[in-house]
């Protein structure tokens, strides 16, 4: 089935089935994503909802890209530590080796190191949701002005929200992306059906993501239509891994 436009909503569909990847912990796997109810929407991840939502990249570079840049070093900087050292006034690699003696047995790393534990407990997944069924495009034009024209005046009111563009549906404010996808999971299509979840572009670049809401799990039904294989260790010959290292400056 091509992409269309809902008759009903006005958001721009993209047809099932899809194939993506994710990082996740081997604690907990990737299918079991930590379920919302009333938390602060500041504390949920882009376009989380009441329930559960896993996320899923196009490609494995865009998985890790998410999950890594959180280690970056800010834009400018050799070390965000370069404040502390001075005021100690210790140069940089000073400061990083009293630290790191004191914190040898807890396994201290400077800014801009991703700590070999992290890779060491995680593993990449192959996810897809098979059979029929809808994304939303929430970038697309379409699904901009339907989500514009049906919540605009509710998000102005209770977020402040001015204007709505790919800037803000990629950017910080839970209180806005989270009142989006809440919207547009509740809403049914002009075929009768509820949308799978959401089609996003990746703020690092690179592709796209999926926002996949757990509905049947969350409603006591039992297994969703996505399904995982049994996950790789993380190495650094995974394939995006060290790609995403060197994109973000970063040493393991």
């Amino acid at each position: 089935m091509p992409e269309r436009q809902c008759q009903k909503t006005g958001l721009w569909l993209v047809p099932a089935p899809m194939i993506g990847h994710r990082v996740a912990s081997d604690a907990y796997g990737p299918l079991d994503p930590p379920a919302r109810a009333a938390s602060p929407r500041s504390q949920w991840n882009r376009y989380d909802t009441v329930g559960s939502t896993v996320y899923v990249a196009e490609t494995p570079l865009v998985a890790f890209l998410e999950m890594i840049s959180a280690f970056a070093l800010p834009l400018g900087a050799s070390s965000s530590l370069h404040k502390d050292a001075d005021a100690l006034g210790l140069s940089l690699a000073e400061f990083l080796d009293a630290i790191a003696k004191d914190w040898k047995d807890q396994g201290f790393y400077g800014t801009g190191h991703l700590p070999p534990e992290w890779a060491n407990k995680r593993s990449i997944y192959r996810l897809q949701v098979t059979g029929p069924g809808w994304w939303v495009d929430v970038e697309h034009p379409d699904s901009i002005a339907a989500i514009r024209n049906a919540l605009g005046p509710i998000l102005h009111a209770e977020t402040g929200l001015d204007h709505l563009d790919t800037g803000i549906l990629r950017g910080g404010s839970r209180d806005v992306t989270t009142r989006i996808a809440s919207w547009v999971r509740a809403s049914t299509l002009d075929d009768g059906s509820l949308p799978l979840g959401l089609r996003y572009g990746s703020k690092h670049g690179g592709g796209c993501s999926w926002a996949y809401w757990l509905r049947r799990r969350d409603d006591g039904f039992g297994d969703d239509r996505m399904v995982a294989d049994m996950g790789n260790e993380i190495t650094p010959s995974t394939k995006g891994y060290r790609e995403a290292m060197g994109l973000l400056n970063l040493d393991a």
